[in-house]
């Protein structure tokens, strides 16, 4: 379960950008930062795009590596779809999550058996929406930009519980959001890069639907 969480939690930075003179940290002031993004996210009903993850984890001296396809959907959920190197399926509702494996196997857990998903995905839905006012209350949020199109956003958990699981989190973007970088508690980075990524106001299609 943790592992499914993980790849969802952040879309990374391959370096740091300049920051500017006086970061920001107000829910107004990082939806003016995010600007372009921010608008287009307000707009969709829907969020498709690929990724590519690298895992790096201590003790291997090359990252692991897969790619694949996400969807979010305002409202109703989010799916992650891994394809290389192996097909697996992750969504997650406010009702709970279910992740599929490419044997056909499904592993489905509702909020009411653990009920600390609803936290999960309070958390995952204002990320993917870019809801600052939402984010506000589990992490604290700086951004910055380099007085040109790209911004760039650090989020460090306020809650014990979180802090557990990441140390901070560094979104960065332009006109879209491009990439995360994820930093666990136990020292281990995962780094997402995200391409293609379009903003749907009508919404899901029938086939999106039925899979959620």
């Amino acid at each position: 379960m943790r592992s499914g969480l993980l790849v969802l939690l952040f879309w990374s930075a391959a370096g740091a950008i300049a920051a500017s003179a006086a970061p920001v940290t107000s829910a107004a002031q990082l939806a003016a930062l995010t600007r372009d993004t921010a608008r287009s996210l307000a707009r969709a009903q829907a969020v498709r795009g690929a990724f590519v993850q690298q895992r790096h984890l201590a003790g291997l001296s090359k990252p692991l590596e897969s790619d694949g396809r996400f969807l979010f959907a305002r409202g109703v959920g989010i799916e992650w779809h891994t394809e290389k190197p192996f097909d697996s399926q992750f969504i997650l509702t406010s009702d709970g999550m279910t992740q599929r494996d490419e044997g056909g196997e499904t592993l489905r857990i509702s909020v009411a058996d653990q009920p600390a998903l609803t936290v999960v995905s309070r958390v995952f839905f204002a990320l993917f929406a870019l809801d600052f006012d939402a984010l506000s209350q589990d992490f604290t949020m700086t951004g910055a930009d380099d007085r040109s199109a790209h911004w760039q956003l650090t989020l460090a958990p306020r809650t014990a519980a979180l802090r557990s699981v990441f140390r901070q989190a560094i979104v960065m973007g332009d006109s879209t959001v491009k990439s995360v970088r994820l930093e666990d508690a136990n020292g281990d980075v995962t780094q997402i890069e995200l391409h293609a990524v379009q903003y749907d106001a009508k919404g899901l299609t029938a086939d999106e639907r039925r899979r959620f």
